[in-house]
C-alpha cells in the first residue's frame, strides 16, 4: 500500500516531487497498490486522473480543498477528516464513493456512482449532480442539500436515494431527477422541494418534519400509493402537477399520494391530470385549499381540517352542495360535509351552516337499521328538519292544515242542510276551524262536533299543531338571534 502522510511524501508519489504553497496536484499518474493519505495537512490536494490498483482513502486528513477527478479505482474512502471543499467528479464506474465520520464546508459531488455520505457535519451545501448510482446519506447534520440534474438508467438501473437521520437548517431540493425510489426517514428541514422528478417506485416518507414549507411541481409517480408517514410539516403543503406514469396502471388509474399520521399547517393540490391526496388520521390545521384541474382529495373518518378555502362557491341548497362536494372529495362521506359546515360556521354564514348540518344527519341516517332509518330520515328529517330546516315543519304543517280543513269539508259537519260540497263559506268555515285547531287559538268546537270523538280529534290536532309551531317559532328566533 502506497501511504502518503506529509506533503512531501505525497509529491515523491508523481512527477511534482516538490509542494508549492502547501498545495499538491497529481494529473496522470499511475499507481500501482491502494493509496492511502493519513494525516495529511494541506491547503490543496487535487488529484486528477489517477489510476489507482485498489483503494483511494483519505483517513484524519486536514485540507482546505480536496479534488479527485477522473481517478479510476476500486473505491473512495474519506474517514475521520477535516476537509474545507471537497469535489468528487466523475468517478470510475463501479468505484464507490464514501464520507464518513468528517467535518466538512461544502460536498460537490458529480456523476459518481454508489455513494455513502454517513455521520458528517457540513457547513454549507452538499450538491449532488448527474447521479449514476445509489446514493445514502445518514446521520448528517448540513446547512442545504441539493440533488439534481437528470440520471439516466443503465444496465444497473436507475438510482436510489435515501436519506436517513438528516439535519438541513435551510432545505432539501430534488430537482429534474428520474429516479429508482426516494426513501426518506426522520429527516428534519426548513423546506423540502420536488421539482420535475420522476420515480419508478412509491414515494415513501417517514418522520418528515419541515418547519416551514414543503413544495413539489412535477411529481410523476407510479401506480400504487405514495405516502407521507408520521410527519410534521408546520408550513403550507403545495402539491402541483402530480401524475401518472405513462407504463403505470390503466387509463383510469390516478396518481395517490398519501398522507398517513401527519400534522401539515395547510394543503393545496392542482394538476391537470387526475390525482387523489389522501388523509389517513391526519390532520389540517389551518386551511384546506380546494383543488384544481384533475386533482381530489380523500378523506378518511380519523382526519380533520380546521378550515377550508371557500371563495366564490354558495352552499344553499342540496345540488350546489354535491357539487361542491364532488368536485373536491373523491367521496362524500360525513367528515367532508363536516370539514365544509366548520369552515361555513367559522365565516358565520349560518343559512348555510344549517344546511350542510340537515345533509349530514340525512346521511348519517341512512346508515342506521331499516327501521330506524326510516324513522329518523322521514320524520326527523322529512318533517321536522332535524331542527334546523324550519321550512321542513312549516311545509308540513300547512298540508295538515289543508288536508284537515278538506276532511271537516267532506264530514259535512260545517254544512248548512241543502249546501253542496262546492259551497264557498262551507269550505272557508272549514278552513278556518282546521287551522285555528292546529295553531291553537282557542276557539273551540262548534255546536255540531262537541261530542267524544271530535273531542279526542280536535285535542290531538292541537297538541300536534304546539309541536310544529313550537319548533318553528324557535328555529325563526334562533336565525334572528344569530
Amino acid at each position: 500500500m502506497g501511504v502518503a502522510r506529509t506533503l512531501e511524501e505525497l509529491a515523491r508519489i508523481g512527477r511534482q516531487r516538490t509542494v508549492n504553497d502547501r498545495s499538491v496536484h497529481l494529473r496522470h499518474e499511475e499507481i500501482a497498490t491502494d493509496l492511502l493519505l493519513d494525516t495529511v495537512s494541506a491547503d490543496q490536494v487535487s488529484l486528477e486522473r489517477l489510476s489507482v490498483d485498489g483503494a483511494l482513502t483519505v483517513r484524519s486528513c486536514h485540507i482546505d480543498e480536496l479534488v479527485i477527478d477522473h481517478v479510476e479505482a476500486d473505491a473512495i474512502l474519506i474517514v475521520n477528516a477535516r476537509i474545507g471543499r471537497l469535489t468528487v467528479r466523475n468517478a470510475a464506474a463501479g468505484c464507490e464513493v464514501t464520507v464518513t465520520d468528517s467535518s466538512l464546508d461544502f460536498i460537490a459531488l458529480h456523476s459518481c456512482g454508489a455513494t455513502r455520505l454517513e455521520r458528517l457535519r457540513v457547513e454549507e451545501v452538499i450538491q449532488v449532480n448527474a447521479l449514476r448510482g445509489l446514493l445514502r446519506i445518514a446521520n448528517t447534520r448540513v446547512a442545504a442539500l441539493t440533488i439534481r440534474s437528470q440520471a439516466t438508467g443503465g444496465r444497473l438501473g436507475r438510482p436510489r436515494v435515501i436519506l436517513r437521520g438528516v439535519r438541513a437548517r435551510e432545505d432539501v431540493t430534488f430537482d429534474d431527477l428520474w429516479l429508482s425510489a426516494i426513501d426518506i426517514d426522520d429527516v428534519e428541514t426548513r423546506e423540502l422541494s420536488l421539482r420535475r422528478v420522476r420515480l419508478d417506485e412509491p414515494l415513501c416518507a417517514n418522520e418528515l418534519r419541515c418547519s416551514e414549507t414543503m413544495r413539489v411541481n412535477g411529481l410523476v409517480l407510479p401506480a400504487e400509493n405514495s405516502t407521507i408517514s408520521n410527519s410534521s410539516i408546520r408550513g403550507p403543503v403545495e402539491l402541483r402537477n402530480l401524475e401518472l406514469g405513462e407504463e403505470s396502471g390503466e387509463g383510469s388509474a390516478v396518481a395517490r399520494l398519501g398522507l398517513h399520521n401527519t400534522t401539515v399547517m395547510s394543503l393545496s393540490s392542482s394538476s391537470e391530470s387526475p390525482s387523489v391526496v389522501s388523509l389517513h388520521g391526519s390532520s389540517v390545521t389551518g386551511t384546506l385549499g380546494i383543488p384544481n384541474g384533475g386533482s381530489r382529495y380523500n378523506l378518511d373518518s380519523s382526519s380533520s381540517v380546521g378550515d377550508m378555502e371557500l371563495a366564490g362557491h354558495v352552499f344553499r341548497n342540496r345540488s350546489q352542495v354535491s357539487g361542491f362536494l364532488n368536485r373536491t372529495f373523491t367521496e362524500v362521506t360525513g367528515v367532508t360535509i363536516e370539514s365544509v359546515r366548520s369552515a361555513l360556521a367559522k365565516r358565520n354564514r349560518n343559512s348555510e351552516v344549517d344546511e350542510l348540518y340537515f345533509l349530514a344527519r340525512q346521511r348519517e341516517a341512512s346508515a342506521r337499521p331499516p327501521i330506524r332509518r326510516t324513522v329518523e330520515r322521514v320524520i326527523l328529517g322529512g318533517v321536522l328538519g332535524w331542527g334546523v330546516r324550519a321550512r321542513n315543519p312549516a311545509r308540513v304543517l300547512g298540508l295538515c292544515v289543508l288536508v284537515t280543513g278538506i276532511v271537516l269539508h267532506l264530514a259535512g259537519a260545517l254544512r248548512d242542510p241543502g249546501r253542496g260540497l262546492t259551497d264557498v263559506t262551507a269550505m272557508g268555515k272549514s278552513l278556518v276551524l282546521a287551522l285555528a285547531l292546529w295553531l291553537n287559538v282557542g276557539t273551540g268546537l262548534p255546536s255540531e262536533l262537541k261530542t267524544a270523538e271530535w273531542s279526542a280529534i280536535a285535542v290531538s290536532l292541537t297538541a300536534a299543531g304546539m309541536l310544529f309551531t313550537t319548533l318553528i317559532v324557535g328555529m325563526v328566533i334562533r336565525k334572528l338571534v344569530r
